[in-house]
């Protein structure tokens, strides 16, 4: 408001000194400023700093008034150009910030950010996803954008206990919501939150304390891996057959080369050109065009593991599949679908 007052009254002595120059100098029979219209043209010439010449004060007062004029003029002009650099800055911080949201659709969101959540966060990216990033921390967003420095990351400042902004990453569109806080305490009371207010949205929570995965469950949270345990089954799976641990570790890491292989979930659609098949035929097949093992299913959202060699696929399965980074690649393409659920 006190911008606005400043600028008001600048108007009016500028308009003032105006009238008064093309008063005075229509008294002058010499003088080439006739009337307030060609004082109007001098203002605005001298305002814009374009400087034609071809109007200008010739009595003494009224160069007295010119000279008011272009010293009011580079006021005008600085203020200006100050709010308009200013508002450029403050659209270009609520950019970055996030406070414009995103169209992102069948995006991931991760709320939190840490070591932890970017390897996670890393493996999603390597597919071809987009990630949704809700952070308290200015500074992690600048973390973030050097990480992923693509469309394909959207970040977004923002209380976490404000859960309406969640709109502004899609999150009703979103596949999954992975929840990202150091403590298990944190972890709980945001879900149970969230969840208010979003009771569709798919969430995975990641806890440290094993006896605490019934409690995520029951509040119902689609997947809750504990730390500990998931670490235990390596580790044990190290002593004892170290290949198959190596291999297993390998297999849980996204594939992006031919040397890189990983297990990868496709959606069968009405266009796949298996749709239909035995199974044990597409399975021949995707060994044969794709070197690509079939380990699976997903039929009417139930993990089967050993399918039945005759069982036809349908539109809504997901082949569940051991393939190298290059043909994942073509299985992509093929299958119209990223991998993914």
């Amino acid at each position: 408001m006190r911008k606005l007052k400043y600028l008001f009254i600048g108007l009016i002595f500028y308009v003032i000194v105006i009238g008064l120059i093309g008063h005075i100098e229509s008294l002058s029979p010499t003088s080439n400023i006739k009337d307030i219209y060609d004082a109007f043209w001098f203002a605005i010439v001298t305002l814009t700093t374009v400087g034609y010449g071809d109007l200008y004060p010739t009595t003494p007062l009224g160069k007295i008034l010119g000279l008011l004029l272009i010293l009011g003029s580079i006021g005008v002009l600085g203020f200006i150009i100050g709010e308009i650099t200013t508002k450029i800055n403050q659209y270009m911080e609520k950019k970055k910030n996030g406070f414009y949201g995103t169209d992102f659709e069948n995006h991931y969101i991760v709320v939190g950010w840490n070591d932890f959540g970017r390897q996670v966060a890393e493996q999603i990216y390597n597919t071809g996803h987009k990630i949704a990033f809700v952070v308290d921390s200015k500074n992690d967003i600048d973390l973030i954008k050097s990480v992923f420095p693509s469309d394909n990351c959207f970040c977004l400042f923002t209380d976490y206990k404000n859960r309406e902004v969640f709109k502004k990453v899609n999150i009703e569109k979103s596949r999954a919501l992975y929840v990202n806080f150091n403590e298990d305490t944190e972890n709980l009371v945001f879900v149970l939150n969230l969840k208010k207010r979003y009771p569709d949205v798919n969430i995975v929570v990641t806890c440290k304390n094993p006896s605490l995965v019934e409690t995520f469950k029951s509040a119902g949270i689609t997947k809750v891996i504990a730390h500990s345990v998931v670490a235990s089954k390596l580790v044990a799976s190290y002593i004892f057959e170290p290949q198959v641990a190596t291999y297993t570790e390998d297999l849980m890491t996204t594939s992006v080369s031919e040397a890189d292989y990983d297990i990868q979930q496709y959606k069968i659609l009405d266009s796949n050109p298996y749709i239909g098949s035995m199974y044990i035929n597409a399975f021949m097949k995707l060994k044969e065009n794709y070197n690509a093992v079939a380990i699976g299913l997903v039929i009417d959202d139930k993990l089967v593991k050993s399918p039945k060699s005759d069982y036809k696929l349908k539109s809504g399965d997901y082949f569940i599949l051991i393939s190298d980074g290059v043909n994942k690649m073509k299985l992509e393409k093929d299958f119209g679908v990223k991998e993914g659920a």
